[in-house]
């Protein structure tokens, strides 16, 4: 089967806007605006949608290898639910990473206080190499969505009635925010008394507190 080599040598382009951050009252810092940079028109790329740009590269039919993708993705759910990690080529490596809550002695753990806390990602140093060579344009000014703190929580409550935590990262999607205002939120609510902080630098996490997002 012939395909093409994974690090293309023309790179791709990658729109961006720039926003100054602002705190929750919309406030910016006129004497040392900080500047956000996001992503903009990204979507999310359908197994349909692969299997066709794939089948277009290469000698295998479209359906062969829609097969093979879902195929691959009820594999790699396997073996991550046997604690093994993934490594897909060169895109890169999946596994999974633990937690127990707020426990401070081990002796007070046993296997049911035991989460998943998050599928990793590491990207390949291939897939690493290929990104730092794409292009960048401007997508010009920036139009995000502020919300109300009700309709922050009205959206952190449906996250809730489905996940134990929340990450930072979860906060930018759910509110169509930046990582600045996403900190912002999350320390707001912490200082309400609404989230409860957990684990440590990469695997910082939000709790409900009990009584608050339907908890």
């Amino acid at each position: 089967m012939a395909t093409r080599n994974f690090v293309q040598k023309k790179a791709g382009t990658i729109a961006y806007q720039l926003k100054e951050k602002h705190d929750l009252r919309g406030e910016a810092n006129e004497e040392n605006p900080a500047i956000a940079v996001t992503v903009v028109g990204s979507r999310t790329v359908t197994t349909k949608e692969l299997a066709k740009e794939i089948a277009a590269s290469c000698t295998v039919k479209e359906a062969d290898v829609a097969g093979v993708l879902t195929a691959l993705s009820q594999r790699v759910q396997r073996t991550l639910l046997n604690g093994d990690r993934v490594e897909l080529g060169e895109i890169g490596t999946l596994s999974v990473t633990l937690t127990c809550g707020n426990k401070h002695r081990a002796d007070n753990v046993t296997a049911h206080d035991i989460k998943v806390r998050r599928i990793a990602f590491a990207p390949s140093k291939e897939l690493t190499q290929a990104m730092r060579g794409a292009q960048m344009k401007s997508a010009g000014p920036a139009r995000t969505k502020q919300l109300t703190m009700e309709e922050v929580e009205e959206r952190l409550t449906a996250h809730f009635a489905t996940h134990e935590a929340l990450y930072r990262s979860e906060v930018e999607n759910i509110c169509e925010c930046t990582r600045y205002h996403a900190t912002q939120l999350l320390t707001a609510l912490v200082e309400a008394g609404k989230l409860r902080a957990a684990g440590r630098k990469n695997g910082r996490h939000y709790m409900a507190m009990e009584g608050c997002f339907g908890k």
